[in-house]
């Protein structure tokens, strides 16, 4: 911007830095927390990853596609009038796409509702599209397997410490993400 000659205001500046810093904050602790959630629930896929931790990067995408730990992006607003999946948009029409509901369309992945770690190619949008791409989808994906590869390394038989039925997810729209997650060390 400022190279076309336009100036970042100090409020535009400061508002950058704190999206920077904390807009991945939250959606890659959930990210974390329902990956680790989905391992301990099965042993065989956590076994997978645990045969080779280079599989990890892999294993992330998948989880970012099946969990979702952003579930709909911020409202928009249709352009022109067109027509969508039969239904009719008009110009200046407010939409909210549905990442989640995107990430299980079976025209886009092949049984959508399995939890498939070694999926290839795997077409999901958790970090959005286009110019609203997510800045920090590097350092979420880094994160996600860092956490994972550490954690399991660590405690290699962590278990769930209560019964699914248990276990509190957040009532906030917009999020999937445990509220609780208890675990145990194990034997």
């Amino acid at each position: 911007m400022e190279k076309e000659g336009g100036k970042i205001s100090r409020n535009e500046m400061v508002s950058m830095v704190f999206l920077l810093l904390f807009a991945g904050h939250e959606t890659t602790t959930h990210l974390i927390s329902g990956s680790v959630h989905e391992l301990l629930k099965n042993a065989r896929l956590r076994d997978w990853l645990e045969e080779d931790w280079n599989r990890a990067g892999l294993a992330v995408e998948e989880f970012l596609r099946f969990i979702s730990p952003v579930q709909f992006t911020k409202p928009r607003y249709v352009r022109k009038d067109i027509e969508l999946g039969g239904v009719q948009l008009k110009k200046g029409d407010r939409i909210m796409p549905m990442l989640a509901a995107a990430n299980l369309d079976p025209h886009a992945n092949v049984h959508p509702e399995r939890l498939e770690l070694e999926r290839k190619p795997n077409r999901h949008i958790a970090f959005g599209t286009g110019i609203h791409f997510c800045l920090g989808h590097q350092l979420a994906r880094i994160e996600g397997a860092c956490a994972l590869k550490a954690l399991f390394r660590r405690w290699p038989r962590l278990q769930l410490a209560a019964d699914e039925s248990q276990i509190k997810w957040r009532e906030r729209a917009g999020f999937r993400a445990i509220e609780h997650l208890p675990v145990a060390v194990g034997q």
